[in-house]
C-alpha cells in the first residue's frame, strides 16, 4: 500500500471513528464540567478513563462491522479430519 492509499484508508477510518469519538468527547466535557472542584482528579480520572475505554471499544466494533466477517487471507489445510475416537479404557483395575 502506498502513502497516497494509506492516507485515503485513515481518513475513511476516521469518518467512520468520528460518531464515536464526538459521543466520548461530549461525555467527558460533561464530566468535567459537572464534578466539583474537590473531585477533578481522582473521580473524574475514573470517569475519563472509562469514557477513553468506551471509545477503544467503538473503535474496535467499528472495525469488525467494517471488515467481512468470517474472511480469511489463507488457505484452508489440507489435513485430513480426525476420525472418531476409541472409548477409554480403565489403565489399572480395582481390587475386590
Amino acid at each position: 500500500m502506498n502513502t497516497a492509499e494509506r492516507e485515503a484508508r485513515i481518513h475513511a477510518e476516521l469518518e467512520r471513528l468520528r460518531p464515536a469519538a464526538e459521543d466520548a468527547l461530549r461525555k467527558m466535557a460533561a464530566a468535567i464540567v459537572d464534578r466539583p472542584d474537590n473531585e477533578l482528579f481522582r473521580a473524574l480520572e475514573i470517569d475519563l478513563r472509562d469514557t477513553a475505554h468506551d471509545l477503544a471499544t467503538a473503535a474496535q466494533q467499528v472495525v469488525a462491522d467494517g471488515r467481512k466477517k468470517g474472511a480469511t487471507q489463507v488457505r484452508p489445510s489440507s489435513a485430513l479430519t480426525a476420525g472418531k475416537t476409541l472409548d477409554s479404557t480403565p489403565t489399572a483395575r480395582s481390587a475386590s
